[in-house]
């Protein structure tokens, strides 16, 4: 049985996920002590509920401490077993993380397996719809990592009720080599809005447009009006592997989300991932080995290089490179 203590670093959900995706993946016994214990609400939330359960099904997993509020849970899994099925979290708690927690299981497959998952999609301290599709499916894809995610309907905090379909494929992980940005000046956006008017999506829009074009860059960014169960605005970019999102709120000007994502994008333009998604390809990195180049090292992708090494005979080198670090995986 591996232990992992949950209030390690940053101490938050990513420890849980990253756990239970390599026990699933690897079969090998966990249990998790200490979960979110620095958090103001400690213990297990409904996301982190619907992940547990949704991998729960995948490898008919006995667990023990499954229930709102619990600070340590033991996972046992038997071989994996894909499946199709719904899973509603319940609150606006991000589909994505459940969508991070189910990727490295492509590495154990035989067969593809669907899942819907009802939550939210655009909610702050997790990656948008839009980043896991733009950004970390489309990275993982280029290394071997084959899924699919479409968006039915976006749900924002609190409400949630925003719905997505995600495919898992069978897959065979390439060695990274992903250090340098591509240097590309074309930038994909999306700015939208859903049950609030289009004059706002499209004043992000035009926000991030001068700014973009201010900064050499040509911006291709679309607009998207939607109705739904709860009601919100954001704007996505990216720039080839570089992504940013801001989520709008209530006395936050429209051009104020816009600008914000925009400075983010650049700033985060230093080599071929940003900050978030250095912590998000740590487990897939272990299995594939070879090197990426990261903007910055966070307690996330600490915390994450922490738990792999729990389940895997791995070493990361981190070393400063240019603006940035390269994280090899020996």
């Amino acid at each position: 049985m591996i232990i992992i203590d949950g209030s390690y670093l940053e101490g938050g959900g990513q420890i849980l996920r990253t756990s239970i995706a390599l026990s699933s993946l690897l079969n090998k016994p966990v249990k998790i002590i200490n979960i979110r214990k620095k958090r103001k609400n400690k213990g297990l939330a409904k996301q982190h509920l619907a992940c547990i359960k949704a991998m729960k099904k995948l490898c008919n997993a006995e667990v023990e401490g499954l229930y709102l509020g619990s600070e340590e849970v033991t996972f046992i899994p038997s071989k994996l077993s894909p499946k199709d099925f719904t899973i509603n979290i319940g609150s606006a708690g991000s589909v994505t993380l459940v969508i991070q927690t189910l990727l490295p299981l492509a590495l154990g497959i035989n067969k593809k397996f669907t899942v819907k998952i009802i939550g939210g999609t655009d909610v702050k301290y997790a990656p948008t719809v839009d980043y896991m599709k733009y950004i970390t499916l489309k990275i993982l894809e280029n290394y071997g990592i084959k899924s699919e995610l479409r968006l039915i309907r976006r749900g924002f905090y609190p409400e949630g009720g925003g719905e997505v379909i995600f495919t898992l494929f069978p897959s065979k992980i390439k060695m990274f080599d992903l250090v340098e940005h591509s240097g590309s000046r074309e930038v994909f956006g999306i700015a939208y809005v859903q049950n609030l008017k289009e004059e706002i999506a499209r004043r992000m829009r035009k926000r991030a447009v001068d700014l973009l074009n201010k900064y050499g860059f040509q911006p291709n960014i679309k607009v998207e009006v939607s109705k739904g169960i709860s009601t919100g605005a954001g704007i996505f970019l990216s720039n080839d592997t570089i992504g940013s999102s801001y989520l709008g709120e209530k006395g936050l000007r429209a051009e104020i989300v816009a600008e914000r994502a925009t400075e983010n994008l650049l700033k985060e333009r230093k080599l071929a991932l940003d900050r978030y998604m250095g912590d998000q390809i740590i487990p897939f990195l272990a299995f594939g080995k070879g090197k990426v180049g990261v903007s910055e090292i966070t307690n996330h992708t600490k915390t994450n290089i922490w738990v792999v090494k729990h389940f895997l005979d791995v070493e990361f080198d981190i070393k400063e490179y240019k603006e940035g670090y390269i994280i090899e995986a020996l």
